[in-house]
């Protein structure tokens, strides 16, 4: 199947006639199945009103004139997945076999991709931000799976004539509507109906949960993560995860910003807006933080109040399944910070991937 278009980018959103649309909750992503094709829009996040991309999913079979688009076969047998994120729910999918090279393997840590990449069954293709064009040109994938950045292309991986699927759920505004993104998984590995299976059960169990902290008298203050390099990476107030954070019964700080993103500032910023945060939630990745090695990290963490009041929590990415598991399966995180916010709540749960720094 050839590729009606190489790109959709900067093309003005245009709007389908007929056809039944899959997704619900997708601020980025319309899914509108017609008789023997469907076609996934994925938004501009930084152009509203506009598509990155316009994807046209075919089957063995189609007799219909199809939209302009990049053509996909579909399911898709190989693919070359950017992301452990997006490994993870194919996986869950059932189709970890079509996972047949990655980038940035040494940031994987589910089992069946590591023992994958070491017996040979699974190519590492190099790093995501230049990967190796040679290894993929020889693997020959049916498509390319990757996140979009701002003004930002995908260099000579496009000149390959190999689908690149852009998946920018991370850039949606809310939990559920990144977590629907599955449904384009389940239908670019043809897996749909379990695709939407799993997004029904994630949308009952999360807004039990949201239910549940929505009720609460008394809502804590919360920051996340550190200054890393002089910069503080902090989720933009009209984040998913700042949405998280206030469906678990919180005041995220930086709730006022309309970002999407991430915010970069600098200690004296935060500090002055956040040194008296009840929590503060910290991601790293290969090791477990204690108080004195955040002290040591950085002399002035000593100051917030999180730091003297046991409300430093930290998750090490290395060692858990978090990046994984949280981006399609929301609900695990908003139980995670209930319990770390509202504990009462839920006395018989344990945390899985937060511990308490001491």
């Amino acid at each position: 199947m050839l590729l009606v278009s190489c790109q959709s980018h900067g093309k003005q959103d245009v709007v389908l006639e007929g056809g039944d649309t899959l997704t619900v909750q997708s601020q980025l992503l319309t899914l509108t199945r017609f008789d023997d094709y469907v076609v996934a829009d994925v938004n501009d996040p930084w152009n509203e009103g506009r598509l990155l991309s316009r994807y046209v999913l075919v089957g063995d079979s189609c007799d219909s004139e199809l939209p302009d688009g990049v053509v996909v076969n579909v399911p898709l047998g190989s693919s070359l997945v950017y992301s452990s994120v997006h490994a993870g729910v194919i996986n869950e999918l059932g189709c970890v076999d079509a996972v047949t090279s990655v980038c940035d393997a040494q940031y994987y840590s589910m089992p069946i991709i590591v023992d994958r990449l070491t017996n040979g069954l699974v190519v590492d293709a190099g790093s995501s931000m230049s990967p190796d064009v040679e290894k993929i040109i020889s693997h020959n994938p049916a498509a390319i799976l990757c996140s979009p950045f701002q003004n930002a292309g995908h260099g000579a991986i496009e000149r390959l004539g190999i689908p690149v699927i852009e998946c920018a759920d991370y850039m949606e505004a809310t939990p559920l509507g990144r977590a629907e993104w599955v449904k384009f998984m389940g239908l670019l590995y043809g897996q749909y109906d379990k695709a939407d299976s799993i997004y029904s059960a994630v949308v009952m169990a999360y807004d039990s949960l949201k239910n549940m902290a929505a009720n609460v008298h008394e809502r804590p203050t919360v920051i996340s993560e550190m200054v890393t390099d002089g910069v503080w990476f902090m989720p933009g107030g009209g984040s998913y995860m700042a949405r998280v954070f206030a469906d678990a019964g919180a005041n995220y700080v930086w709730a006022d910003d309309n970002s999407t993103g991430s915010l970069q500032l600098d200690f004296a910023t935060v500090y002055d807006r956040a040194r008296d945060a009840d929590f503060w939630l910290i991601k790293t990745f290969g090791r477990d933080l204690t108080l004195a090695q955040l002290e040591s990290d950085y002399a002035l963490h000593a100051r917030m109040k999180a730091f003297a009041s046991g409300g430093v929590y930290s998750c090490n990415t290395g060692a858990t399944s978090l990046f994984e598991d949280f981006p399609f399966h929301p609900e695990v995180l908003l139980r995670e910070y209930v319990k770390i916010f509202h504990g009462n709540l839920l006395p018989d749960y344990e945390l899985k991937y937060y511990k308490s720094v001491k």
